[in-house]
C-alpha cells in the first residue's frame, strides 16, 4: 500500500526503450476502458490492456499496465500512467508505452461501460469464479443479486460491477477482474463458429471506438478464428510482483520504478510477448 509514503527523487528514462513487440507472427490489440462524464471527449485509462496473440506459439498474453506506475509523457511531463490518455488519446498512450516499455500496439480499441456491458450480454454471460468477499460486496450494490462463492454465471451488469470492485484490496486486484472476465469472455468465443465469430463481431463495432475499419476487424476475425481454440491464454501485469516500488513524488501515491525495477520489467515483457 501507499501508507509509508516513502519520497523518492523520481528516475525516468532518458531515451526510448527499443521495440520489442514487432514481429510477423505477433499481432497487439491495446484495449483502454474508461467512464465517460457528460461533456467530455475522454477520460483517464481506467483500464489499460495489451492484448498479445502470437500465431507460431499458440499463445494469447493480456498484460494489464498498472495505471498508477510513474512515467515519462514524451513532450509533456512525469505523470502516473492513466494521465497519457486524456491528454493526447491513444498516440499519446501508444508513444508514453513504446518509450518506457518497447510495446507497441497494432490497434487500438476503447471500451466504455457501458459498451463492456454489452459486449458480455451479446455471448450470453460468462462464468466467473468469485470469492466470499467478492460475491458479498456484489449482492450489497444490487439486492437483487444472490451471487455465491465460487463459480458464478454473469450477466453483463454483474460483469461489470465485478470489473469495477475498487474496495476490496487495490489496482492489483481489480486488474486481475478484468483479465479474469476478459479470459471468461473469451473462452466464450472459443465455442463459436466462424459464422457465429463475424457476426458477434459485427455486434460489437458499433460499442467500441477503434482506428480498425470494419473491414480490417473481419480480416482479423477470419485470420485468427482458425486458431482461436488452441490459444493458451496467459495474465500477467506491469509492473511485475517484485519488480517496482510504492512512492510518494508530487504530492502522489505511486508505483515507482527505478533503472533496475524498469529493466526487469522490460526483461518480463520480453519474455513473455516479445518477437522471437
Amino acid at each position: 500500500d501507499f501508507t509509508g509514503k516513502v519520497v523518492v527523487e523520481p528516475e525516468v528514462p532518458t531515451e526510448s526503450a527499443e521495440i520489442i513487440t514487432s514481429g510477423d507472427n505477433i499481432i497487439n490489440f491495446l484495449l483502454v476502458g474508461q467512464d465517460h462524464r457528460p461533456g467530455e471527449i475522454r477520460a483517464r485509462s481506467d483500464a489499460m490492456l495489451l492484448v498479445t496473440v502470437n500465431k507460431s506459439a499458440k499463445t494469447l498474453t493480456m498484460t494489464s499496465f498498472l495505471r498508477d506506475t510513474w512515467v515519462k509523457i514524451p513532450g509533456y511531463f512525469n505523470e502516473r500512467l492513466n494521465v497519457p490518455y486524456v491528454l493526447g488519446g491513444f498516440p499519446l498512450l501508444n508513444e508514453t508505452l513504446e518509450y518506457t516499455f518497447g510495446v507497441s500496439a497494432d490497434h487500438n480499441v476503447e471500451v466504455d461501460f457501458e459498451g463492456f456491458q454489452k459486449a458480455i450480454e451479446l455471448v450470453g454471460g460468462v462464468d466467473v469464479e468469485l470469492t466470499a468477499a467478492e460475491a458479498s460486496h456484489l449482492n450489497g450494490q444490487n439486492y437483487e443479486w444472490s451471487l455465491k462463492e465460487g463459480v458464478n454465471h454473469l450477466d453483463g451488469e454483474q460483469a461489470l460491477a465485478y470489473t469495477r470492485i475498487r474496495y476490496l484490496d487495490n489496482d492489483f486486484g481489480r486488474t486481475s477482474r478484468q483479465r479474469t472476465v476478459l479470459t471468461a469472455l473469451i473462452n466464450e468465443a472459443k465455442t463459436l463458429s466462424v459464422t457465429e465469430l463475424v457476426n458477434l463481431a459485427y455486434g460489437l463495432m458499433p460499442m467500441v471506438s477503434t482506428d480498425m475499419t470494419d473491414g480490417e476487424i473481419i480480416s482479423r476475425v477470419m485470420e485468427l478464428a482458425p486458431i482461436l481454440p488452441e490459444l493458451k491464454i496467459v495474465s500477467q501485469y506491469i509492473p511485475a510482483e517484485g519488480a517496482y516500488s510504492f512512492a510518494w513524488i508530487d504530492e502522489k501515491s505511486v508505483i515507482y520504478l527505478n533503472s533496475s525495477n524498469l529493466e526487469k520489467n522490460i526483461q518480463i515483457l520480453k519474455d513473455t510477448i516479445g518477437a522471437e
